[in-house]
């Protein structure tokens, strides 16, 4: 027993001492990305390293700030590439904009989006279902933003896959 917890104290004392380095959130499945655009302000500004959780069985909730990897065909992207985005419409689900006070309606219901830069919630309007082991992704400058608003052109309306979710981003403090 006692062999046993000193095989195991060269892991434990290379966890703390990685801790100290930020290499434990990679050890454990974390991450860092950099926010590359204005596309999440104002919850997120342009330059902001992020951490993020990875995640290999991702389930969705809606308002998760997650990195994801950029679909196959939508226009001017690199597939595969990561990017970040608000999850707003889950599997299965409806997403419209907007209802008369420029709010979007998740499965008929209006939706309080704090976060959200500027109203109205979207500019230009839409009505979705989203597809089973789907997401729909928004980011909250939408009046700059290139989300699944601007892929509806492409394979998948729009749509990302849940399993191109590489992770749960962890907001900084304020």
């Amino acid at each position: 027993m006692i062999r046993r917890r000193l095989r195991t104290l060269p892991l434990v004392l290379l966890l703390v001492a990685a801790s100290g380095c930020g290499l434990a959130d990679l050890a454990l499945g974390g991450g860092t990305v950099t926010m590359p655009s204005e596309s999440m302000e104002p919850t997120i500004k342009m330059g902001t390293t992020l951490s993020y959780r990875r995640t290999s069985a991702y389930v969705p909730h809606v308002g998760d700030i997650v990195l994801y990897r950029t679909p196959e065909g939508w226009p001017g992207t690199t597939a595969g590439e990561g990017r970040v985005g608000r999850v707003i419409g889950l599997p299965g689900g409806t997403v419209r904009c907007c209802d008369a006070e420029g709010r979007l309606e998740l499965d008929g219901k209006p939706l309080d989006e704090p976060y959200v830069a500027a109203p109205p919630a979207s500019a230009p309007a839409f009505d979705v279902k989203v597809p089973d082991g789907r997401l729909w992704i928004m980011n909250d400058n939408r009046h700059v933003a290139l989300d699944s608003r601007a892929y509806q052109d492409a394979p998948g309306g729009g749509t990302i896959r849940v399993a191109d979710v590489r992770g749960v981003v962890d907001l900084p403090a304020r």
